[in-house]
């Protein structure tokens, strides 16, 4: 059997051999060590990898990922409620593969009124006490879910959203590029500053899934 340490160096070798990865940021914290990025990796003036993907890879990565991920999540941290639309139709087309699937936003604003559904729980400020503290719904829900992944779209730093992040239970987190010194995901992939659109993000982590045969499941 394979030690951590051992399966770390394998994924140092794939990401440097890999040239699925040219043009983008690509984090992986392993779990036991949250503070140390392995390997990042940018070249430029290369094609995105899925621009010129088979429709059978395409198949074989979405059969490897539903494989590995069986339960998961998403966690939105948005400052204006326009991105509703986008966040309604990526997460219904989720739901598709993935009937289980939870969602939580965080809105920065406030909203009139907050979407409801069963996959669904959007909150704001007045989810928290004046000490910043959850309040009972927001609690639970966090105590209540654990995923295989979670998925966080989260631009610039918002502190709230920043500690949600950290107490959503996930074995794996993957998100856009965070410019910290300890990232809150362990994948990130993008370019710096860019929020790649959630359809976009989410087909290009199926792939690397695939090709760097990242396994969740025991």
């Amino acid at each position: 059997m394979q030690s951590q340490q051992q399966r770390n160096n394998l994924f140092r070798q794939k990401l440097i051999s890999s040239s699925y990865l040219n043009s983008y940021y690509f984090y992986i914290v392993p779990n036991e060590e949250k503070k140390n990025i392995l390997k990042v990796i940018k070249e430029k003036g290369a094609e995105p990898f899925v621009s010129a993907t088979k429709d059978n890879d395409i198949a074989d990565s979405d059969a490897y990922f539903k494989e590995q991920v069986k339960k998961p999540g998403f966690f939105f941290c948005i400052d204006n409620s326009r991105e509703w639309g986008d966040i309604e139709a990526f997460v219904r087309d989720v739901l598709h593969e993935y009937p289980g699937l939870k969602v939580l936003v965080y809105y920065t604003g406030k909203m009139d009124s907050k979407p409801a559904a069963e996959h669904l729980m959007v909150t704001d400020k007045r989810d928290f006490n004046l000490f910043g503290h959850q309040k009972p719904a927001l609690k639970s829900w966090l105590a209540d879910h654990h995923f295989d992944l979670l998925l966080v779209f989260a631009g610039k730093g918002n502190k709230r959203c920043e500690k949600i992040t950290m107490e959503i239970n996930a074995r794996l987190k993957a998100g856009w590029p965070q410019e910290k010194e300890e990232p809150l995901v362990d994948i990130s992939l993008g370019k710096a500053g860019e929020e790649m659109a959630y359809s976009i993000f989410y087909k290009r982590l199926k792939s690397y899934f695939k090709i760097l045969n990242i396994k969740l499941l025991p």
